[in-house]
């Protein structure tokens, strides 16, 4: 037998034993009959009865609480591997803000070239104010490409000029000299806390000249967000890097030294790329716990978030007493229905006595139902019957209550409205009515209410009562009402970002417009007066303000998409991309052809789907400028039956490993002197399709051109096309 089976039939037992009255009352006197042969074959007849009666109910009983096991057990398994996920997203999305910012920094161009000409003071006095802009960053240093610190910020003497090859950023950003995030360690300086380096090369066109090595503490990794995830009153979640040592751990300290958990199995899996949830008794805490564990992706980390079984499955194991009650009572009716057959088949004569015994016996039972407050009332409302439910649920005592009308229940507003009546009413023209509201206890306390009321009528439909039943769910109610708040919270926090993204575009134009207007004024009034260097310097502060007008305005658009609705229609593409053509010629070069070939019908906001084509065609045009004869085509193919848009041009392409930074904000894969731009067209290309349903990618070579692809969700199909 099961885990389960046998708890069940102890809980059926257990609830069982009010009703040994009943069969006690029930069994008959066999004492001047024992010899007989009509004693023996009633007891078998009697055996099949209750067989035939109780075994149904015992078999869907254990189903269903097989079922809801599952389903329960199913429902906190996945609640725990979705806050192991949130948890690894939002560290994956912090590491990855940290590699994003030390990119931005080791690519200055007035850096580069400092740090390759040797003048290390100078390179990193340009990055001086960056601890200050950006608090989690506490310290930053350069070194040269074998890895000996040269200079570093905030100064620490002791250890300019140490080598730093063994480290593991060291390690890491010199084997492909790539950006890299390292393992947490004990740093050498004073105060020797655990941090994470973020070391990105520094390239002096093709060449490295030096790494750039961001030092950030390991508290900062698991601020607000990590703490404020939702994993129980005694759960917590943890943190290891690539080696299995903890970067993180409520119950350690961060300033101590490394501690290894690679031998724990669920750290084992979650390095080896392993997700998962798994329950067990744990030698550390001492009691069973879940571990749900999510592994950081492309970082190598990994995310382990813990939590006491019993607290983890409460709502399991409360659903399943409940189940174990339930089917307990039906159980115990249906004995009591087959004892009421056998005897009423037996001695007609007594029913009524025997009767009058099982609804002794029943009331007795649901007296001592903790559960439920389970009353009788008369026609008119007031209260017949007390059990100990509703002693613990209202407050009131038998003796207190007995008597008096129903409505001392309801709050003032439910009783000078007339509710209770209108309540009583609905039920004796029903038969049954259900509702949910609040509801008063004794020491004057509300709380959240679960109540059915049946009428009872006698034979003649005559009514007599009613029997009423509540369920405290004041528990369930406040979890509801904290969801609706976490929602209204959401809400307001989008609004707030959406009032900020206009305010910051406002006040950013402003000073821009100022700095190219001045440079104009000094152009035109003081040009001739001016070195041409000091020319080109003005030129350049005017031409780097109107790219940064322009960047202002890309991101309006983009921000504004998630808000614009899609009015989608039935839209002509080759009639749109000839729009966009005529609209590009003046700013196009003329010696490009382009060719455009039949494009399906589709269902798509015409709006929207001509900015796709405006920056599709627009960066066809700017990367196949230096080309001899430069080819673009927009064309259309059918994939089992869902067409398939493109744009394909012959200019310089890319390399698809770098394929995943396409569609990211600010991400460009050409320099920005050869190729103009802002990086967030095809940012704006891709959230347009997603809003279509559709998906986008690209296929390229390098010097062999890019193509563009994309769907539209609902798009109609033409078999001609």
């Amino acid at each position: 037998m099961s885990l389960q089976g046998v708890s069940a039939f102890t809980e059926l037992k257990r609830i069982s034993m009010p009703f040994q009255s009943i069969f006690a009352g029930l069994s008959g006197s066999p004492v001047d009959l024992l010899s007989s042969a009509i004693v023996r074959r009633r007891r078998l007849f009697n055996s099949a009865v209750f067989v035939f009666l109780l075994l149904p109910v015992l078999l869907i009983g254990a189903f269903n609480y097989r079922q809801t096991y599952n389903d329960l057990t199913d429902n906190a398994s996945d609640r725990r591997q979705a806050l192991a996920y949130l948890a690894a997203a939002t560290l994956r999305q912090r590491l990855d803000y940290m590699k994003d910012i030390g990119v931005a920094l080791a690519t200055r161009v007035r850096f580069r070239q400092l740090v390759a000409d040797g003048k290390w003071s100078a390179a990193i006095e340009i990055l001086r104010t960056i601890p200050k802009n950006f608090p989690f960053i506490e310290r930053l240093f350069l070194t040269d490409p074998s890895g000996t610190l040269m200079v570093d910020t905030p100064e620490l003497s002791d250890v300019r000029g140490k080598n730093f090859a063994f480290r593991d950023w060291y390690r890491g950003v010199s084997h492909a000299w790539q950006p890299y995030v390292s393992d947490a360690y004990q740093r050498t300086a004073e105060p020797r806390h655990k941090v994470v380096a973020v070391a990105v090369p520094v390239r002096d066109e093709a060449k490295i000249v030096g790494i750039l090595v961001l030092q950030v503490q390991v508290g900062s990794l698991i601020e607000s967000r990590l703490n404020t995830l939702d994993i129980g009153g005694s759960g917590f979640i943890y943190i290891v890097d690539r080696r299995g040592h903890l970067v993180a751990h409520p119950k350690f300290a961060g300033d101590r030294d490394s501690i290894d958990f690679s031998s724990v199995p669920v750290v084992r899996k979650v390095l080896s790329g392993q997700r998962g949830v798994e329950s067990g008794w744990n030698p550390v805490e001492k009691e069973a716990r879940i571990a749900a564990y999510e592994p950081v992706a492309g970082y190598g980390w990994g995310i382990v978030a813990q939590q006491p079984a019993a607290e983890a499955f409460a709502v399991r194991d409360a659903s399943l007493r409940r189940i174990l009650i339930a089917y307990g009572l039906i159980s115990l009716l249906a004995v009591v229905l087959a004892l009421m057959i056998l005897r009423i088949t037996a001695e007609r004569r007594s029913a009524a006595e025997r009767l009058h015994q099982k609804e002794e016996s029943f009331r007795v039972f649901i007296s001592r139902v903790k559960d439920y407050a389970i009353l009788m009332l008369d026609a008119d409302g007031n209260i017949m019957s007390w059990n100990e439910g509703a002693e613990r649920i209202k407050g009131y005592r038998a003796e207190e209550i007995i008597g008096r009308h129903i409505s001392l229940f309801y709050t003032r507003e439910d009783y000078e409205r007339g509710h209770v009546g209108d309540l009583l009413k609905l039920a004796a023209e029903q038969g049954r009515v259900e509702e949910e509201g609040w509801r008063v206890r004794k020491d004057g306390r509300r709380f959240w209410a679960d109540v059915v009321i049946t009428a009872i009528r006698d034979e003649n439909a005559v009514l007599q009562g009613f029997a009423k039943v509540t369920r405290d769910l004041t528990e369930r109610k406040q979890q509801e009402d904290a969801l609706l708040g976490l929602n209204e919270q959401l809400i307001a926090v989008n609004k707030e970002l959406e009032a900020f993204t206009y305010s910051v575009s406002h006040d950013l134009r402003a000073p821009l417009r100022a700095v190219d207007g001045f440079s104009r004024i000094l152009l035109e009034k003081y040009g001739a007066e001016m070195s041409s260097d000091a020319k080109r310097y003005q030129n350049l502060i005017r031409d780097n303000a109107r790219q940064m007008g322009q960047l202002i305005d890309d991101l309006l658009s983009f921000s504004r998409l998630s808000r614009q609705p899609v009015k989608r229609q039935e839209v002509e593409p080759s009639e749109i991309v000839r729009q966009v053509l005529h609209e590009l010629q003046v700013q196009s070069f003329e010696q490009a052809s382009v060719t455009v070939k039949d494009l399906a019908v589709c269902n798509a906001d015409p709006a929207l789907l001509k900015q796709v084509y405006v920056n599709l065609i627009s960066n066809a045009l700017k990367y196949t400028r230096r080309c001899e004869s430069p080819l673009i085509e927009v064309g259309c193919h059918n994939d089992n039956g869902t067409p398939v848009y493109y744009v394909r041009d012959n200019g310089v392409g890319f390399d698809m490993k770098y394929a995943d930074k396409l569609f990211g904000v600010f991400q460009r894969l050409h320099r920005a002197e050869e190729y103009e731009g802002t990086g967030v067209g095809l940012a704006i290309v891709q959230r347009v399709i997603h809003r279509h349903g559709g998906r986008i990618w690209a296929e390229a070579d390098v010097d062999q051109g890019a193509t563009f692809f994309f769907t539209l969700k609902g798009s109609n199909h033409d078999a001609n096309h």
